[in-house]
């Protein structure tokens, strides 16, 4: 019985890992199609909202889905989010037409540095409240 449960635990465990790396090759995949976009006219007004915080945003989501619904494709939200972090750092050089210069990773020398900042310890600061504080039902 004991061999079973072990055996069941972790085929699950399997399936969360195949959905977090599921998730995060999705987020690569909207990361590349991101930057072949026009994508100065679709973030018009929201330049300070950057890929990091898409990425705690969705690993927010994706605790707060688990303590109500625990299920494997939740690990696909946690993939997607660590995925849209780990391409903001991919960001240190960008490719403009055929011109490469210097990125600005997590808005560090951009002109909405100082939002993207409060935003981004915002966010921080409820992951940790939700992954400290959020009772489990």
């Amino acid at each position: 019985m004991a061999g079973r449960r072990l055996i069941m635990r972790l085929w699950l465990m399997m399936a969360e890992l195949v959905f977090f790396i599921v998730g995060a090759f999705a987020s690569y995949v909207v990361d590349v199609w991101w930057w072949t976009i026009d994508y100065r006219k679709a973030e018009r007004g929201l330049e300070f909202h950057e890929h990091y915080h898409v990425g705690l945003e969705l690993l927010i989501l994706s605790l707060i889905l688990n303590r109500f619904t625990p299920s494997a494709p939740v690990f696909a939200l946690a993939g997607a989010g660590f995925g849209f972090i780990t391409a903001e750092w991919r960001q240190v050089v960008e490719v403009a037409g055929r011109k490469v210069q210097l990125g600005h990773p997590f808005a560090y020398g951009s002109k909405h540095f100082r939002q993207s900042t409060i935003l981004g310890l915002l966010l921080l600061g409820i992951l940790l409240t939700t992954a400290l504080w959020l009772p489990r039902w």
